[in-house]
């Protein structure tokens, strides 16, 4: 059953048309890479689905639910989220207290009903701090709670964007470029990681440049070529499409 549905989506800069009329089914409980050369339309894409940009046409469902234009915090209560080209963490604060602000984000929902009460506050936290722990250790990361996040490597930070999304009981992962910067060690790690994932129901959707784990892991690949839909379908059918190698590598 497909998790996301995207209809159409369009959206422009100026005279650059990014996305046009782009249409994609996710189906639930997989990974789905979504690639393409650079400036084909890959995260102008993924900020419209996630509410980080408004489509100038098209529609987007999520769980059935028209999202479409939805601010990026409502999307993101709805169970998708999403990790970013650029790692951005709270260094001066440890490594679980980053993982707490997403995991209360949720909690916090309800800020205006119990924040007068103690005893609501102190169950709150306590299940931040379980949920935030488990989603560390998920990742391999449960070693560095008290570690402040500025003197991570950078593999690990990468690590410590997919906890915090994690955190918030997300259904469906958008992480763009995560293997980005990672060595072939960190690379394998990310895979397996996952992988290990998507066995829990939750579905992934990736961009990424490396073919390798795109190729290895994806149930699908969509190709996107100057913001168009140019292929889709199984990792060994993407990887022989004429349109596909003429994008990479040109006629």
């Amino acid at each position: 059953m497909d998790i996301l549905k995207v209809r159409s989506l369009t959206k422009s800069f100026d005279s650059i048309m990014a996305v046009s009329s782009l249409d994609m089914d996710i189906e639930g409980g997989s990974i789905t890479a979504l690639i393409g050369p650079n400036g084909a339309g890959k995260t102008t894409t993924f900020n419209m689905i996630t509410g980080f940009l408004k489509p100038d046409a098209g529609r987007v469902f999520f769980k059935g639910q028209d999202i479409t234009g939805w601010p990026a915090y409502k999307v993101a209560r709805m169970g998708l989220v999403r990790t970013f080209q650029k790692v951005e963490v709270f260094g001066g604060l440890s490594v679980l207290d980053n993982i707490k602000v997403a995991s209360l984000g949720r909690a916090m929902q309800g800020l205006f009903r119990w924040m007068f009460k103690y005893s609501s506050y102190v169950r709150e936290d306590k299940k931040a701090v379980e949920t935030s722990l488990r989603a560390l250790e998920d990742v391999g990361l449960k070693d560095s709670i008290d570690k402040p996040a500025r003197l991570l490597t950078f593999g690990q930070l990468r690590l410590l964007e997919i906890a915090r999304a994690l955190a918030t009981g997300a259904s469906m992962m958008l992480l763009d470029e995560p293997a980005a910067g990672l060595n072939s060690v960190e690379v394998e790690d990310l895979a397996s990681l996952m992988k290990e994932i998507r066995s829990r129901g939750v579905t992934i959707f990736l961009i990424d440049h490396d073919m390798k784990l795109v190729m290895d892991i994806s149930d699908t690949v969509i190709v996107l070529d100057q913001g168009a839909r140019i292929a889709s379908g199984r990792p060994e059918q993407v990887r022989t499409e004429p349109r596909v190698i003429e994008a990479y590598l040109g006629t």
